[in-house]
Parts: structure tokens; C-alpha cells; sequence
């Protein structure tokens, strides 16, 4: 049993480095700040909304690409938390309607698992492990497709929730498509 895990272990390791060593780094871009989000944000569904996003914060006037994929994940975080308080405070009102009590709880639980999602996104990314954080995303993406379902196919509709889905399934498709771009 010992050989086995030995064998196993000395291929791993070797699997690991090839990997390691295999990995080209991320493309370099001449341009930073707004010039730099134009550029990652061509192939956006909603150009506009993609630039108005990453260049919401004020790091990004001098912004690197990766540092615009730490904003991205950052501005789809605090997105999807706002999201869930906003869920939170819905469910706390008394005298819901049962098609939008259950609606609302399914959605509160696709954006807990969201925004831990998200997290694991960002740790990823700055560990510089694109795979990982292009599993996270999708991940999110789901869950957001999830309640986007589940406010389309009840009675139960909430249109400022269907508003703030939305939007961050756009985020979360940016952070996406900005991934894609730096993934070497």
C-alpha cells in the first residue's frame, strides 16, 4: 500500500509541476485605467454597463488588468450582498403572498451561496488560479440564473429584485469575460 502512494505521489508531483511550469503568464496590456476597461469590455453584452462598472471605483484610473478583474469580482460581490440584504428585508414584511414568500427564499439561499462563490472568486484570482475562479463564476452565474427562473416561472414577481438579478448576472458575465481575457 505504501508503493501505491508512493507511485501515486511521485506523479502527482510531477503532474503538478508540468502544470506549474507549463503555465505562460497573463497578457500584458500597454493601456490602464478607462482605456484599459474599453478594451476588456468589447465583447460585453452591455458595453456601457461593463466600462460603468469597472470604472466605478477610483483605483481603476490607473488600473492594471488584473487589478480590473479584482474590481470586477469586487463591484460583483458587493452586488450580490446588497442583493441579499435587500431579500432579507423583503422576507421580514409581514403578510407576503406565498408564490413571492417561496420566491424570495429561493433566492436568498442562490445569493448566499453567490456571494461565497464570489469570495472563493476573488481569492482565486489573486492567487492567480483563472481555472478556479472561471469554475467560482459560473457557479454564481447558476445561482443567479436560478432566481432569475424562479421570478419568471411563479406568480411570486418582484420587479426591483428582477431589476438587481439582472445586473449582477452582467457583472458576474464581466468578471467573466475579463477572466477569459487574462487566463493565460
Amino acid at each position: 500500500m505504501k508503493m501505491v502512494r508512493s507511485v501515486f505521489l511521485f506523479f502527482l508531483s510531477i503532474v503538478v509541476t508540468v502544470v506549474i511550469a507549463g503555465k505562460a503568464p497573463p497578457p500584458t496590456f500597454t493601456e490602464t485605467g478607462k482605456a484599459l476597461a474599453e478594451k476588456l469590455c468589447e465583447k460585453s453584452a452591455d458595453k456601457a454597463f461593463c466600462i460603468s462598472s469597472l470604472t466605478s471605483h477610483h483605483e481603476a484610473e490607473t488600473a492594471t488588468a488584473p487589478k480590473l478583474g479584482v474590481i470586477a469580482l469586487s463591484v460583483a460581490s458587493t452586488n450580490a450582498s446588497d442583493t441579499s440584504f435587500y431579500i432579507k428585508s423583503k422576507l421580514k414584511q409581514k403578510n407576503l403572498e406565498p408564490a413571492l414568500e417561496d420566491t424570495l427564499d429561493d433566492c436568498s439561499k442562490n445569493y448566499l451561496d453567490a456571494v461565497a462563490q464570489l469570495d472563493d472568486s476573488l481569492a482565486a484570482l489573486l492567487a492567480n488560479a483563472y481555472i478556479d475562479v472561471d469554475i467560482w463564476l459560473n457557479t454564481a452565474i447558476s445561482d443567479g440564473e436560478a432566481c432569475e427562473d424562479a421570478l419568471s416561472e411563479r406568480a411570486g414577481n418582484d420587479a426591483e429584485l428582477a431589476r438587481r438579478n439582472t445586473n449582477f448576472l452582467k457583472l458576474c458575465k464581466d468578471a467573466l469575460l475579463i477572466n477569459t481575457i487574462l487566463t493565460p
